[in-house]
């Protein structure tokens, strides 16, 4: 089969369509009509179409996983909030719990643990969570929403009366168990709430080819997204050379062809020749911009003889990983 996709380069443009006057008065529109686009990239030579994603790409690579920053600790799971919600009910009423929900829309939860109930007390004794307990009833905030990717959720829990400061093993240790109740109990994910549908939408990070810079559109607070771009470039196995957190700047080498040999995170920092200076084993700064709609992720190439094609080629990479 013949290839077309650079023949759009020697198109010539044509007169303007004439419609006859007593056919005027026709509603008429373009079958297949072009959007206009204000100073639209066009490639001055053979263009080769960025490749698309892996298969499921988008899907998480482990069902369930725990994820933690610094201040913040929740369980990434590769299913909609819409299936989450009834089985994070039902976990919660094996262990001797009462659910109450609180505000469905925005995917909020509230749990008490009576200590008069023997499942709800011995598990409340395994967490350690006794100094918490008041009124003879433990009180945890549960919070479900939209994880990064389509079809992802995250769910969050805090004990009512512990500190907000960080992470704390109980909260590990709960979502932990979460985790593996979600995993032993497959069928826990069978049913979907129609009342909780609404938490779930549309991936929260998106690729947006502007017509001057391409960038990917997050929606998160700046630290999580930095949290979350580390991961990426990680998981892509795409080497990091140096990093400035004030800046927002990911020093990263990106070839094409190269970068499936990398095996780590660290192959970036130890790989390579030791004569070659640090100034030529990056040839991306990956930067993150505060922006009105989250956080904007950009590429720049900072040597000769990359372009576009290759920043769309590692946004994507860098979009397929995101979690």
């Amino acid at each position: 089969m013949t290839d077309r996709s650079n023949q759009y380069m020697q198109a010539e443009r044509g007169d303007p369509l004439v419609v006859p006057e007593w056919y005027s008065s026709r509603r008429l529109q373009d079958r297949f009509p072009v959007p206009h686009a204000e100073k639209a990239f066009v490639a001055n030579k053979d263009f080769v179409v960025p490749p698309p994603p892996a298969p499921g790409s988008d899907l998480l690579q482990e069902h369930f996983a725990i994820k933690k920053t610094a201040d913040d600790i929740w369980l990434l799971a590769s299913e909609p909030p819409g299936k989450v919600w009834p089985a994070l009910k039902r976990y919660w009423e094996s262990i001797g719990g009462s659910v109450a929900e609180v505000d469905t829309a925005e995917g909020r939860m509230q749990v008490s643990l009576p200590m008069n109930s023997l499942k709800a007390s011995e598990f409340v004794g395994k967490m350690q969570l006794q100094p918490y307990v008041s009124n003879e009833q433990l009180q945890l905030q549960v919070r479900v929403q939209q994880g990064l990717k389509r079809l992802s959720s995250e769910v969050r829990v805090t004990v009512q009366g512990m500190s907000l400061a960080g992470p704390t093993p109980q909260q590990e240790g709960l979502l932990t168990d979460m985790r593996q109740y979600m995993s032993d109990q497959g069928e826990s994910l069978g049913s979907y709430s129609l009342v909780a549908q609404n938490i779930g939408g549309e991936s929260r990070v998106s690729l947006v080819e502007n017509a001057d810079q391409p960038y990917l559109r997050v929606d998160l607070n700046y630290d999580r997204a930095w949290f979350a771009l580390g991961q990426a470039l990680n998981d892509s196995r795409i080497p990091v050379i140096d990093i400035n957190r004030s800046e927002g700047v990911y020093f990263v080498r990106f070839v094409e062809k190269e970068h499936e040999k990398n095996t780590s995170w660290w192959s970036g920092w130890f790989g390579g020749e030791e004569e070659e200076k640090l100034s030529d084993r990056f040839n991306f700064r990956v930067l993150l911009s505060p922006a009105d709609d989250g956080v904007h992720i950009s590429s720049e190439p900072t040597s000769t003889g990359v372009g576009r094609q290759e920043q769309l080629i590692l946004l994507n990479k860098i979009l397929d990983n995101m979690s």
